[in-house]
């Protein structure tokens, strides 16, 4: 009889038309971006946080006046940030690890400091952000205290200011510290805090998984806008880590090891940054990294393929990819996370990946998306998005399903559709405006170089819509 029924449930997933691929595997990880954690969003508390240990600020908050999550052009508030973290642990309450790409810190922090707080100190304003810090990472952790987490740092994530990390300064050391009970569970990282106070990169370990690595990138310093202010400006850090990062993949290759990348903004073209640009077609493109950053990196990539599984990255607060070519063909991609921030006009959103592992690598199979719908009601809810596999027919996430994801969009107006709306996380007020813009997101799929992107976007067969 049983034997009966295992039969019919096998023959009804097949005649559904679900392919073993997209049939969940147990293994899966939790992975969310640009929190942008913002603490003045109720002034009157601003001077009890102040005056007040970093423990005792969940209470502060949660007496706050203030309960309803924040609207579309702000920065995530505590509601927020505690909504989403209850609702992350509640989805995927033992994750086989958790992917952070960047900014804990909300936007303008310093300035909004001086603001609400009274004080025009720096001292104290070091002091608050070291607190704000402390704060994020232990709510993090009072949710997921076992779990292994890969954080990354952002450009608002520094004591200098947006843009400013200073290498080897005062701000790596304190995220060394705080960051060192997500990253050495169990003693498998033990040379984190050495190894990231120095430029906010290393080398890290896989529970299990003794040929596979994470590599954490500090992209900070390959940014345009990046300025050492507080450093030493006659260094070049962002050459320094890439200098290692050649070493690492070197290692990595005679070594026969796998890795995987994380960091916080990714290479090729800002696509709202080029959009909103002035000038003609070409004058206006904005890279996220100096030429002099991304170009070997590009090369690198395209070099060490064959040892690098995935990619992952945040800052623009969209849900996208990039693809890297070696000629015509796709041999790595970057998954770009939305963000928790709903600051630039996107539902704050999550995602859970699906993966097999083998002996030395992590594959990827596919991953859900999570998001917080009608943020500007009273009464928003959390709700599933969409599921990767299905929504866009491909059976893994690998540079070739990215690759065939690329042309579906091109070629066919239910992809796009579907693409627009996820960028933004199915944020209505965006989807118009973004899908008159689809070329301008296409062209960013696998042009990384302004050169590349130029010729695609500014040639005599532009096509701003299809």
């Amino acid at each position: 009889m049983k034997k009966a029924v295992y039969l019919v449930i096998i023959l009804a997933l097949t005649c559904s038309g679900i392919s073993n691929a997209q049939i969940k595997t147990d293994k899966k990880f939790l992975n969310f971006s640009d929190l942008h954690f913002d603490p003045f969003y109720d002034s009157t508390i601003v001077d009890d946080l102040t005056n007040s240990d970093y423990t005792e600020w969940e209470s502060i908050f949660l007496n706050s006046n203030v309960q309803k999550i924040n609207l579309y052009r702000s920065d995530s508030n505590f509601p927020l940030f505690k909504s989403s973290m209850e609702e992350m642990s509640s989805r995927i309450p033992d994750p086989d690890f958790i992917i952070i790409t960047g900014d804990f810190m909300g936007h303008d922090f310093s300035e909004e400091y001086y603001k609400y707080s009274g004080i025009d100190n720096i001292d104290s304003l070091y002091s608050f952000k070291a607190k704000a810090i402390k704060f994020i990472t232990s709510y993090i952790l009072k949710f997921y205290p076992n779990t292994l987490i890969y954080p990354t740092v952002g450009n608002n994530d520094d004591y200098c200011g947006n843009y400013k990390i200073t290498p080897a300064g005062d701000f790596l050391k304190l995220l060394s510290e705080e960051w060192e009970p997500m990253v050495n569970i169990n003693g498998l990282n033990p040379d984190f805090s050495r190894d990231f106070s120095k430029g906010g990169y290393c080398v890290l370990n896989f529970p299990g998984i003794s040929n596979f690595k994470m590599i954490l990138l500090n992209t900070i310093y390959f940014s345009p806008k990046y300025i050492n202010q507080c450093g030493d400006s006659l260094i070049d850090p962002g050459m320094e880590e890439l200098v290692w990062l050649d070493s690492v993949f070197q290692q990595c290759t005679k070594s026969g090891q796998k890795v995987m990348l994380s960091y916080h903004i990714p290479p090729g073209v800002d696509i709202y940054g080029t959009i909103h640009g002035k000038g003609d077609c070409e004058d206006k493109i904005f890279t996220a990294w100096k030429e002099e950053y991304s170009e070997p990196f590009i090369r690198m990539i395209n070099k060490y393929s064959n040892s690098i599984s995935s990619q992952f990255a945040g800052h623009f607060h969209r849900d996208d990819f990039r693809i890297f070519y070696d000629w015509f063909d796709p041999v790595s991609f970057i998954h770009i996370t939305p963000s928790i921030s709903p600051i630039y006009d996107t539902n704050p959103s999550y995602q859970i990946f699906y993966y097999d592992r083998t002996e030395s690598e992590i594959v990827l199979n596919n991953f859900e998306t999570y998001y917080l719908k009608d943020i500007e009601s009273d009464a928003p809810y959390w709700t599933f998005e969409y599921d990767f596999n299905k929504s866009y027919d491909e059976s893994t996430v690998t540079p070739l399903s990215m690759h065939n994801i690329s042309e579906k969009i091109f070629n066919d107006e239910k992809y796009r559709t579907s693409y627009i709306e996820y960028y933004t996380a199915k944020n209505a007020g965006m989807t118009v405006k973004d899908m008159s813009n689809w070329y301008y997101n296409w062209c960013g799929f696998g042009h990384l170089t302004k050169a590349d992107y130029a010729n695609c976007m500014c040639g005599d067969s532009v096509r701003v819509s299809k």
